[in-house]
C-alpha cells in the first residue's frame, strides 16, 4: 500500500480525465474485474484500481507507480470521496456494508 498521500476529489477527476473512456487504451492488467467507479460528469465506468492510483501520482511528489490491491481499500477510497462504485456486471451501486 502507498504511503498515504492527500488524494482529494478534484485528483480522482483529473485522474478520470487522464484515463478516458476507452477501454483500448488502458494497460490490460487494469481493466475493471468486478467493479467500476463511474465518472459523475459524463457516467463513463472506469477501473477502480487505475484512477485511483492515478490519482496517487497527481497528488503526490513521488511520480513512482503507487502499489494498489484494488477491491475494498480502492472501493472505500472512491466512496469515501464522493464517487459511485457499481458491480461491473449489474451497474448497481454497493453499499459499504454489502462490498466488502
Amino acid at each position: 500500500m502507498p504511503k498515504s498521500s492527500p488524494i482529494t476529489r478534484d485528483h480522482v477527476l483529473d485522474a478520470m480525465t487522464y484515463v478516458g473512456t476507452d477501454p483500448a487504451l488502458w494497460p490490460l492488467r487494469s481493466r475493471p474485474k468486478l467493479y467500476v467507479v463511474i465518472d459523475p460528469r459524463n457516467g463513463a465506468s472506469l477501473p477502480p484500481k487505475l484512477v485511483l492510483a492515478t490519482a496517487a501520482q497527481m497528488a503526490s511528489s513521488d511520480r513512482r507507480h503507487p502499489m494498489f490491491s484494488g477491491g475494498q481499500y480502492t472501493n472505500r477510497r472512491l466512496q469515501e470521496l464522493g464517487f459511485s462504485v457499481v458491480q461491473k456486471a449489474s451497474a448497481q451501486p454497493i453499499s459499504s456494508s454489502t462490498a466488502f
